[in-house]
């Protein structure tokens, strides 16, 4: 399976949106020392399980190709 163009350019834009959402709770934090907390971590992964899931979906697109 070949790495396109298209997949790259969703990877790009759930990074942007994951880097957005990631702001937000970062914002939301007294001291740095949170962000080894269950919760943060836990907050963490739910964005990166989103990111990961824009990008395997954007490059399972249907195509004409046939291999």
């Amino acid at each position: 399976m070949s790495i396109t163009s298209k997949g790259w350019i969703i990877f790009i834009a759930a990074m942007g949106i994951m880097l957005t959402l990631i702001s937000d709770d970062i914002s939301d934090l007294d001291s740095w020392n949170e962000v080894k907390t269950p919760g943060f971590v836990a907050s963490m992964f739910a964005h990166m399980g989103a990111v990961i899931g824009a990008f395997v979906g954007g490059r399972l697109i249907p195509t004409n190709e046939v291999k």
